[in-house]
């Protein structure tokens, strides 16, 4: 059996097989990056992270423990670490009342800030849960800011979350704020038991 087994594997057509094979794993092992080579990329680095959750308001989201956060009522309230980006989480009404709260805020704002000019309009997502947005450029005295608003419900609540940031922002802090509202999570909220 085993001298089956060797002519099998010398034969013309196995043979040629292996020869083929042979010299793709030579390739692979020439070819392949070690582990210390300088050319490779570093791993990227992993940024911890804080999870805030108010269960009060049905709301969870996580942000980079380099923002500073703050808290008022039902508002919460993200700082850039340069504090150039400013990200503000609220609440304003029960209920699923999205574009009504959008229209509030956009005419606040336009008030507030008559030079300002809409830049965007339409979908957004705020976690998994569909919304509508609004960008304007072009904010404060001197044009020198950039406003998103994005409005999202559940069927228990209406949520508004504004961004503030330069003209020109920062790549990296957009991508962070990304990556913040990819987080959020909206749910049914909860009555907070009281210890006394």
């Amino acid at each position: 059996m085993l001298d089956r087994f060797i002519a099998a594997l010398t034969g013309r057509r196995l043979g040629g097989a292996l020869f083929v094979l042979l010299g793709l794993v030579v390739a692979a092992v020439v070819l392949w990056p070690e582990g210390g080579g300088g050319d490779r990329a570093p791993a990227p680095r992993i940024q911890p992270v804080r999870i805030v959750s108010v269960p009060q308001l049905g709301l969870a989201f996580a942000h980079p423990r380099a923002w500073q956060r703050t808290t008022a009522r039902r508002v919460i309230r993200l700082r850039s670490p340069e504090g150039a980006a400013v990200l503000t989480f609220a609440s304003p009404v029960r209920g699923a009342h999205t574009r009504e709260v959008l229209a509030d805020l956009k005419g606040e704002l336009r008030g507030r800030f008559g030079s300002a000019r809409v830049v965007r309009e339409g979908a957004a997502k705020l976690g998994v849960r569909p919304g509508r947005s609004i960008e304007l450029d072009d904010v404060g005295a001197d044009g020198s800011m950039r406003v998103l608003l994005v409005v999202a419900s559940s069927a228990h609540r209406t949520y508004a979350v504004t961004l503030l940031t330069p003209a020109r922002p920062s790549a990296k802090r957009l991508a962070e704020v990304q990556r913040i509202l990819a987080t959020v999570r909206l749910t049914k909220p909860t009555a907070v038991a009281s210890n006394g």
